[in-house]
């Protein structure tokens, strides 16, 4: 089992536990559209391709825009009370080897579960499709401006549209800060602003140098005394050689409003005890401000 780990405490790509991955756009503006303009128009309202490290993925917005000046304030009386009409379209590849065969779900504001429109019913990516879609369909259906807040009376669908270009790690977490970043740039007006990020407890394999120098760096670890070989730490925004080490015990990420400061979606890949969850929801959200900081760059 190899270390995560340098013995200067720096990870393979060289960050820091607690640092994000370099966060890069490119952003094409919004088709001039009315707000009463169909969803299934042709046109895309917002292109965003965005990629954190290496994870690609490209979202496109279909939808109705709003003028700046006809924007209600994104206070909800009652964000429960009306939800815009929303379709999650997720395209993603069946393996990394096959880039070109990909795997579609999809899910709908009046059927909201994850339906495939490909005949790879039997791929191990099919289920972890359906489930980031369910979650994408989770967190926008509360961070769009319901209907009856903004100065249409009308209630046009919305559809986000997603392609994984390449995944390496963090995918789900890329996804919902593309869609945050798409409908931001598209005039799409949000209650509340979804930031993710995933985190993992890595157990360390250290020697002694080496867990001397990161004792100076007590704040990314956990679970108390461990000595050599036992402590575990909590690293931000996995890589996918960090997600499939056995180094790795689980991973989980999380979606965090910024301005309520409300966790709205915790996902992870095994179970996990109260403590551990806590631990990392806790870190995530200390530290998803590197990732805020990067698109509100862009």
């Amino acid at each position: 089992m190899s270390s995560l780990l340098s013995l200067l405490g720096l990870r393979s790509d060289y960050r820091s536990p607690s640092q994000s991955r370099l966060i890069t756009s490119t952003i094409l503006p919004p088709t001039s559209s009315s707000c009463s303009s169909s969803s299934s128009s042709s046109q895309p309202t917002g292109t965003v391709t965005y990629s954190q490290g290496l994870t690609n993925v490209q979202v496109k917005i279909f939808g109705p825009v709003l003028d700046h000046n006809d924007r209600q304030p994104a206070v909800p009386v009652n964000p429960d009370d009306k939800k815009v009409p929303l379709t999650v379209i997720l395209e993603v590849p069946v393996n990394p080897s096959n880039p070109d065969r990909y795997i579609t779900v999809t899910t709908s504001s009046s059927a909201p579960q994850a339906v495939s429109s490909t005949l790879d019913s039997f791929s191990s990516s099919l289920k972890t499709a359906q489930s980031h879609c369910l979650a994408l369909h989770s967190v926008f259906t509360r961070s769009i401006l319901p209907p009856s807040l903004t100065s249409t009376s009308k209630k046009p669908r919305i559809t986000i549209h997603l392609k994984v270009l390449h995944n390496d790690g963090s995918l789900l977490s890329t996804l919902i800060n593309a869609s945050t970043l798409a409908l931001a740039t598209s005039a799409i007006p949000l209650v509340d602003l979804p930031v993710s990020t995933t985190t993992a407890v890595y157990s360390s394999t250290m020697t002694k140098s080496s867990s001397t120098k990161r004792r100076r760096n007590n704040s990314n670890t956990i679970g108390g005394k461990g000595g050599m070989g036992g402590k575990k730490f909590l690293l931000l925004d996995l890589n996918l050689s960090e997600e499939t080490s056995e180094c790795v015990d689980s991973y989980c990420t999380s979606c965090y409003l910024l301005r309520s400061d409300e966790v709205v979606l915790s996902q992870s890949n095994n179970r996990l005890g109260l403590e551990k969850y806590l631990e990392m929801v806790d870190f995530g959200q200390r530290n998803v401000g590197n990732v805020r900081n990067e698109i509100e760059g862009i």
